[in-house]
């Protein structure tokens, strides 16, 4: 008896014990999930910062493209607030119908659902509350256990504790997975019915609503009659009483009208436009590389720059566009969602582009039908960047012939891919030049020059003619490349590339340098979106805008403050240069695809063997650029080109300024504006001095205001003096016609200035009662080379060895076999130059001065004396 008794009492203690720790157990688990309720929530932040499939509008609100996630999958966002209430209505009715009376667990629900289980035998109703499902999708489970059942509870709780209702309702509907790699409310109403989620009727939300429980067996596309009877159910708990039901029998008529619901569904075809872009924006955009940048004048196509806007941004912490915040406020509640990294690496639901679908769809047509119309010439593919000049905004940009065009690389983004510019980046170099003093009436020299010493350079024109003495206009307008180089040569290099540097050439790099004088005709590869970005500073004052892409003001471009480039007189010349059809006819004729019917410039260019073709146009309110060309470096085959892409360009403007946009208007073209501090004059048209009695060749001219009242003094003094090349002292440009002042676009006189400068045409002069041309001296060799009118004047300059240059070195080869080491030399004060060579008896040149030296291998010297100067100078042969 006494053992039964401590048996008795053992086993009651155990009992009390089991019972003691299961208690406290169960208040461990309890205190620990309470406690796990204020912990971390790294999935749920995860979770948040997923992207959105981006919708992507242009100017005019027209959906443009729908971004899919990287795995495929269609996610668009649409607000809370922004949702229809029969949409919340029938999801909560369909899932969790006391979704707001409970903290993310619904023990009622719990307790109904255990009891039917238990009841029928097997499992015919879940518990899971809306906060649950939505734990569910953050920290997905591997198995289907009574353990991830707890873990999804305990999860859903820390949800609740985190964020409110609305945006836990929300962060679900966008999230609800509908199968079809289609996840969210929007996208099931677009990929099921395709239809905006705010045009769907109650009768097809119904429908969209039992999608989710079996989304193969209920889908309206392919079994409507399954997805009718699901969703009449469905409706009739929503929508109707109870005593309108008819005990559960089958409502006929309701059946039928969800039957006729699932029969509209039909599959969305996505657009696909302007894939280059948006591609662009969304690297640019999880780059951080975005900048807000405020609103700029609108309607003003030529902003000064006291006008433009002033723009601040921290580097540190790119900003998104306020469309993005808008759309984010409800889903953004976690602090690490809104950290400055975070914030630009996660794609917004909606970008409200500045582009016009219709001007790229007509900007697209016409580089396939350019394409098309020469077959024969070998080019595969194109671009076309237009913008508007007033304000950045992009208008339109194809960046090729068709981007599934994959035997011809049609992925490729012919905008940003880095091509040689050719001609089409010489306004650059001449807009340098008129800002170090130079003049539209300077002559620059358009004959055979060698440049360089051990490397030599011997630029061509296109045409393979040499024009003599041109005027910088006439040098600018026709396109010509050795006035070009030998103006780059003048100003410097390094000098250049800093301005290509202010002008946003990022691309350009270290690169310029290696190439040297070939800088001048565009021969370092940069990308269209440059060019068009920099060319639009010509019609807008020479002010350099970031481009902008969004119409909220956001842009891509690397930087987001306007800036000066060149002054507003330096742009206003270029324009009028650009403009002059008549100084563009010694290259192009005067019958040329360049010219319209409003002002505009435009500038062509043909990269080395053609390989790229390029056109820059612009108004006063538009600028086009057009590339040509084939991404695998194919030559193009039997053209120049210019006249191609140069014709897509003509149309494009022509189009943007007859034909209204979006909003009906239709915006004018106006004169480019005149220069502020410059006069029009008449000069000489060959020499582009002033004008004399006898010159009968004349054309009005811009001269410096500072420099024409100057000039008025000396005509009554007598005073002339051009020097080298017809320009006044062309080895000092600054001293052209007195100092430019950057700031405000004057000129000033400085000490003896205008006395090197002024003076009459000296070119065209009365001899024995006839009238004649006298030449510089330099223009000897181009004199002599055919039968011309005139003489040669007496040298004005130094005496100068030509060729061959000192430190030059030439290799024996059959090139200079027959012929020698070439000899030329300008400039002296007399007809006749003594040459020593390498101490040998001296050699004796009259005027001009050239012939040829013996091809002896080594190290040579040669020394030359007129008169009393004397230049030495040493080369080798190889």
């Amino acid at each position: 008896m006494i053992i039964k008794i401590r048996q008795s009492n053992t086993r009651r203690l155990s009992k009390k014990r089991l019972l003691y720790g299961t208690a406290a157990l169960l208040i461990a688990l309890c205190i620990g999930t309470w406690l796990s309720l204020f912990l971390p929530f790294p999935e749920l932040d995860a979770f948040m910062q997923r992207d959105w499939s981006t919708r992507v509008h242009d100017r005019s609100g027209n959906l443009i493209q729908i971004l899919a996630l990287e795995d495929g999958i269609r996610r668009e966002f649409t607000a809370y607030e922004s949702m229809p209430p029969d949409a919340v209505r029938i999801f909560l009715a369909a899932e969790d119908k006391d979704f707001f009376s409970h903290r993310g667990i619904d023990v009622a629900a719990i307790a109904r659902a255990a009891y039917q289980n238990i009841s029928s035998g097997k499992r015919v109703s879940g518990a899971s509350t809306v906060t649950m499902q939505l734990a569910r999708l953050v920290v997905p489970a591997k198995r289907r256990t009574f353990f991830a059942k707890l873990r999804e509870a305990r999860n859903a709780l820390r949800i609740e504790r985190r964020l409110s209702k609305q945006a836990i309702l929300e962060l679900y509907l966008n999230s609800l997975p509908f199968g079809f790699q289609t996840e969210g409310l929007t996208s099931a109403a677009r990929n099921f019915f395709a239809l905006p989620l705010s045009e769907l009727t109650a009768e097809q939300l119904c429908c969209l609503a039992v999608i989710p429980r079996r989304p193969a067996g209920y889908n309206p596309l392919e079994h409507p009659e399954a997805c009718a009877e699901k969703a009449a159910a469905l409706y009739r708990s929503v929508f109707m009483q109870e005593s309108e039901g008819q005990d559960g029998q089958q409502d006929t008529p309701l059946t039928n009208r969800l039957l006729q619901a699932t029969r509209t569904a039909r599959r969305f075809e996505y657009p696909f436009g302007m894939p280059h872009y948006i591609e662009y924006l969304v690297r640019r955009y999880k780059a951080g590389d975005f900048h807000r940048q405020p609103e700029v004048p609108q309607g003003g196509t030529q902003p000064h720059p006291e006008d433009s806007p002033k723009i601040t941004q921290d580097s540190s912490s790119p900003q998104m566009t306020s469309q993005t915040q808008t759309a984010h406020r409800s889903v953004s509640a976690s602090p690490a969602s809104t950290s400055p990294e975070a914030v630009p690496r996660t794609l917004p639901p909606d970008w409200y582009l500045t582009a016009d679908s219709a001007l790229s769809a007509q900007a697209e047509l016409l580089l396939r039908a350019q394409l098309k119309s020469n077959p024969q010439a070998r080019v595969h593919n194109g671009a076309v960047l237009v913008i508007e000049n007033a304000t950045g905004n992009i208008l339109a940009w194809i960046g090729s012939n068709s981007y599934f065009d994959d035997e011809s690389n049609g992925k490729i983004d012919g905008v940003t891919a880095l091509n040689q510019s050719g001609s089409s980046s010489k306004p650059f170099l001449y807009a340098l030049a008129l800002e170090q003093g130079w003049k539209p009436s300077d002559v620059l020299p358009d004959i055979p020059i060698r440049f360089g010493k051990e490397e030599a350079y011997i630029p061509r024109n296109f045409n393979n003619r040499f024009n003599g003495p041109v005027r910088l206009r006439i040098a600018l307008a026709s396109s010509l490349n050795i006035p070009a180089v030998y103006l780059l040569n003048e100003l410097g290099i390094e000098t250049y590339l800093r301005t290509l540097e202010e002008l946003g050439f990022q691309s350009i790099g270290t690169d310029g340098a290696d190439v040297k004088l070939s800088l001048a005709l565009g021969s370092v590869p940069v990308s269209l979106y440059e060019l068009v970005r920099a060319f639009s500073v010509f019609p807008r004052d020479g002010v350099l805008l970031p481009l902008r892409s969004f119409t909220d003001g956001s842009t891509a471009d690397g930087f987001s403050a306007p800036r000066q480039a060149f002054s507003a007189d330096t742009a206003r010349l270029i324009c009028s240069i650009l403009s002059d059809s008549a100084a563009r006819a010694k290259g192009f004729g005067f019958s040329s695809p360049l010219n319209t019917p409003f002002p505009s410039i435009f500038k062509t260019g043909t990269a080395n063997q053609f390989q790229s073709l390029i056109a820059l146009a612009s108004s006063s309110a538009f600028t086009v650029g057009i590339w040509m060309g084939n991404f695998a470096g194919n030559t193009v085959i039997g053209k120049t080109g210019s006249s191609a892409p140069a014709s897509i360009a003509r149309n494009l403007l022509v189009r943007l300024h007859s034909q209204p946009f979006a909003d009906g208007l239709t915006v004018p073209a106006k004169n480019f504006a005149e220069p502020e501090h410059w006069r029009r004059e008449s000069v000489c048209a060959l020499s582009g001095m002033p004008a004399g009695h006898a010159c009968h060749n004349t054309v009005q001219e811009y001269l410096p205001s500072a420099f024409t009242a100057f000039n008025e003094h000396n005509r009554y003094n007598g005073q002339r003096g051009y020097g080298s090349f017809g320009t006044s002292n062309r080895l000092n440009a600054l001293n052209r016609h007195g100092t430019h002042k950057r700031e405000n676009g004057e000129y000033e006189q400085a000490g003896n200035t205008y006395q090197q400068a002024g003076g009459e045409c000296s070119w065209h002069q009365i001899q024995n009662g006839h009238l004649v041309t006298v030449y510089p001296e330099e223009y000897r060799r181009w004199f002599a080379n055919i039968t011309r009118h005139g003489t040669i004047g007496q040298p004005s300059n130094a005496l100068t060895v030509i060729r061959p240059a000192d430190g030059s070195r030439f290799v024996s080869n059959a090139r200079y076999q027959g012929t020698g080491v070439p000899i030329e030399i300008t400039g002296g004060a007399e007809d006749t130059v003594y040459i020593s060579y390498d101490g040998r008896a001296p050699i004796t040149l009259n005027r001009p001065f050239s012939g040829s030296l013996p091809l002896e291998k080594g190290e040579h010297r040669l020394i030359v004396r007129c008169g009393d100067e004397e230049v030495s100078v040493v080369f080798t042969v190889e």
